[in-house]
């Protein structure tokens, strides 16, 4: 891996360790696409830098944390979206099961001690007005999240929103998702109207890597 920081003199020796280990590996390397990177790095060591130019998705600087190539500053920075599922095709009627709303799932590699961030909302009606309505949101089958609806009349459909914070306490693939079903009577979610959208951000660090 490289080797830190060196202070040479006029009677210094620049050999080839030197120049691999000081700047070849401490440098900020710039490819056309990652799998240009990929070709010309074929043994990346931890801490190596590369910007992709790729006018693409993939665009944007790489840091390799000794097992794979991380996109983004860093740690301490936010990496942005990491699920969004929407549903604007069909409907979703619910009664007194708790049910995934069609749609509203999909799986986040979350991280040790990162923050994530998830965003719900959805256009529904209860087929009785007054009648108690429950949306919860879970990650790994825990509720994070619930919270009872309201439609005071038959007339129309309302919205219903949330955003919510989780802090993840392990690293590894974890299902979100969000449910939904009613008291009594007909809740039905009109995907439609909305569109329904959940979204899954990560935020940044809780703390110091773990």
């Amino acid at each position: 891996m490289g080797s830190g920081f060196k202070t040479f003199t006029a009677a210094s020796v620049l050999t080839a360790s030197d120049v691999n280990n000081y700047l070849m590996e401490q440098t900020v390397m710039s490819f056309a696409s990652t799998g240009a990177r990929d070709v010309a790095v074929t043994a990346p060591e931890d801490g190596m830098v590369a910007y992709i130019r790729s006018n693409d998705s993939s665009e944007g600087l790489y840091t390799y944390n000794g097992t794979s190539w991380r996109k983004g500053p860093g740690w301490n920075a936010p990496w942005g979206n990491q699920l969004l599922v929407t549903n604007s095709t069909s409907n979703s009627t619910f009664t007194t099961t708790p049910t995934v709303i069609s749609g509203m799932t999909g799986s986040v590699s979350v991280v040790n001690n990162r923050v994530y961030q998830c965003t719900f909302s959805c256009r529904f009606y209860n087929s009785i007005a007054n009648n108690s309505s429950l949306f919860r949101i879970r990650q790994g089958g825990t509720i994070i999240w619930d919270t009872w609806h309201y439609n005071f009349s038959t007339s129309g459909d309302i919205s219903a929103m949330a955003t919510v914070y989780f802090k993840s306490t392990s690293t590894g693939a974890i299902t979100f998702d969000v449910q939904g079903y009613s008291a009594s009577g007909t809740l039905t979610v009109f995907h439609s109207n909305g569109p329904t959208t959940f979204a899954v951000n990560d935020m940044g660090p809780y703390g110091a890597p773990v």
